[in-house]
């Protein structure tokens, strides 16, 4: 008897993959170059001393040049300035050429602009009468109020024969009732010292 005997052998193939994941990282360096460009200015200021004014040519539009008299008399010390003819007033800040020394100011017409603005060119005399030139005219007094409007400037000059006229004053008091008007004259004159020699009219 043969008695044959097979033997069956198995092979279990295990196959492992094994998997592998690079992660790749990639870093970007952002490289800010910043240029800074300083200017550096430098400014000179020339302060130039400004001299009196010698003639009316160094005097601005409708200015001219005076001697201050009552400075000389006081203190003997010559000082020239430049003023506004008569009529006109000045003004800082509407030209600033105008407003540089010996300069003083664009000299603005008083009769083209509202003069009641400008309260330093009123006159008063000792008795209380005033006037402000191309505004009104007026009367201090202890009664009616304290001040009479004597009238609102309305038209003229105030030179030769052509009057500043000032129309529509206080009717108080007044005899027929009316309101008050009145008319304004400029008058020159000249107070002689003894031991000076005259001097024209449009010196101060």
């Amino acid at each position: 008897t043969t008695t044959t005997t097979t033997t069956t052998t198995t092979t279990t193939t295990t196959t492992t993959t094994t998997t592998t994941t690079t992660t790749t990282t990639t870093t970007t360096t952002t490289t800010t170059t910043t240029t800074t460009t300083t200017t550096t200015t430098t400014t000179t200021i020339t302060t130039t001393e400004s001299e009196p004014c010698g003639t009316d040519n160094a005097c601005q539009e409708n200015g001219y040049c005076f001697l201050n008299e009552v400075l000389f008399l006081d203190t003997g010390e010559v000082q020239t300035d430049c003023l506004c003819k008569l009529g006109y007033y000045p003004v800082l800040g509407i030209n600033p050429e105008n407003d540089i020394y010996p300069k003083t100011g664009t000299c603005v017409d008083l009769q083209k602009v509202d003069a009641c603005q400008y309260p330093d060119i009123c006159h008063e005399t000792t008795d209380h009468w005033g006037v402000c030139p191309y505004c009104r005219a007026f009367k201090h007094t202890d009664e009616f109020g304290g001040e009479l409007d004597l009238g609102d400037y309305v038209s003229g000059t105030g030179f030769g024969t052509d009057p500043m006229v000032f129309n529509n004053g206080d009717s108080v008091n007044c005899g027929n009732g009316n309101p008050r008007s009145s008319d304004a004259y400029w008058y020159c004159w000249y107070d002689s010292i003894l031991g000076t020699d005259p001097v024209p009219l449009d010196s101060i």
